[in-house]
C-alpha cells in the first residue's frame, strides 16, 4: 500500500531548495549554522516534514511524530492510531569529502524493538508494515560562518553550511548491511558504497534475501557485549540458519520458514568460499 511514497517523495522534492542561511530571530537577525552535523541533520528533517505532510494529506493519512524524540521512528504515516499498517520513516544524514567518499549510515537499533516489540519505539514494531529511510548525503562547507549574526538584508553574504546534496528514499532492509554502524553500539549499519545510486536503488544484500531475513538476521545478531557470537556476517549467518529448527527461530510476526530457508540457501551459493 505504501509504494506511492517513493515516487511522490521524489516528485515533491524537485520543488524544494535545500539551502538554509540560518535561524531568523524576532529582530530580523540571522544566526548562522556552522557545520555541526546534528544541526544540519535537523535542518534536513525540517525540509522533509512538509513534503511528507503533503503526501500524507493526499492519501487521507496522518503524519505524526513520536511523543519522545529518543524513540523510533522520526515520522509515522498512518490511517489511524489503531492501524496495524503504519509506515515508519526515518531521516538519516551523513557527509562525505573529496578524499573520503564512502557513504555509510546508521539505521537504528537492533537490540530493542526488533526483539521485544515495544522498547524505544512509538507503537509496536508489529504495527508497522513498512520502514523507510530518507537519506541525505552532503559535503561540508569549510567557509561557513559559525554562530555569526547578520542582518536579514545581508543574507547573501552568508555561506551555506553544506553543498553537493544528494538524497534518496528506500526501504530500510534494502540499504542495510550485515555489520553494526559502529563497533561499540547496537545499531544497524548500512552497506558501504561509494556509489550513491546503490543506495537509491536499494542494492544491499537483504534486497535479495527479503525483509523477513533482515528481521531474523538482526534480531539474532549478537549484542556488543555478548560472549556467544554464532555469526557476525552474512557468510556466517547463511551457514548458521539452516542448522536451526523452525521452533528456534521466532519473529514478532508470522513468516514462512520454508520459503525463508530456500532464499537463504539460494543466496549462500553466491557467496565465495572461504
Amino acid at each position: 500500500m505504501s509504494d506511492f511514497i517513493i515516487s511522490e517523495f521524489y516528485a515533491e522534492m524537485k520543488n524544494i531548495k535545500l539551502e538554509a542561511y540560518g535561524i531568523l530571530d524576532s529582530s530580523d537577525k540571522i544566526h548562522t549554522l556552522g557545520t555541526d552535523s546534528k544541526i544540519i541533520g535537523r535542518i534536513f528533517e525540517m525540509f522533509t516534514q512538509p513534503v511528507l505532510e503533503k503526501i500524507a494529506k493526499r492519501h487521507n493519512m496522518i503524519l505524526a511524530t513520536p511523543e519522545s524524540q529518543t524513540v523510533y521512528p522520526d515520522f509515522i504515516m498512518m490511517n489511524s492510531k489503531s492501524s496495524t499498517e503504519k509506515i515508519a520513516i526515518d531521516i538519516k544524514t551523513t557527509y562525505i569529502s573529496d578524499t573520503q567518499s564512502t557513504i555509510k549510515f546508521t539505521l537504528g537499533s537492533y537490540g530493542s524493538y526488533m526483539r521485544n516489540n515495544t522498547k524505544n519505539i512509538q507503537y509496536k514494531y508489529t504495527d508497522y508494515s513498512k520502514h523507510y529511510v530518507i537519506g541525505f548525503i552532503y559535503k561540508r562547507n569549510g567557509q561557513a560562518q559559525e554562530s555569526q549574526i547578520y542582518d536579514y538584508s545581508e543574507r547573501e553574504n552568508i555561506e551555506f553550511p553544506f553543498y553537493d546534496i544528494k538524497y534518496f528514499i528506500q526501504e530500510k532492509y534494502k540499504i542495510a548491511g550485515d555489520k553494526p554502524g559502529s563497533g561499540n553500539t547496537e545499531n544497524i549499519g548500512s552497506f558501504s558504497t561509494k556509489d550513491f545510486s546503490d543506495l537509491k536503488e536499494g542494492d544491499g544484500p537483504f534486497s535479495e534475501l527479503g525483509a523477513d531475513v533482515f528481521d531474523i538476521y538482526w534480531k539474532y545478531y549478537p549484542k556488543y557485549r555478548s560472549a556467544d557470537k554464532p555469526y557476525t556476517s552474512l557468510g556466517e549467518f547463511v551457514e548458521w540458519f539452516p542448522e536451526q529448527s523452525q521452533s528456534e527461530i521466532k519473529l514478532l510476526h508470522s513468516y514462512d520458514y520454508t520459503a525463508t530457508l530456500k532464499r537463504i540457501k539460494s543466496y549462500s551459493q553466491k557467496i565465495p568460499p572461504k
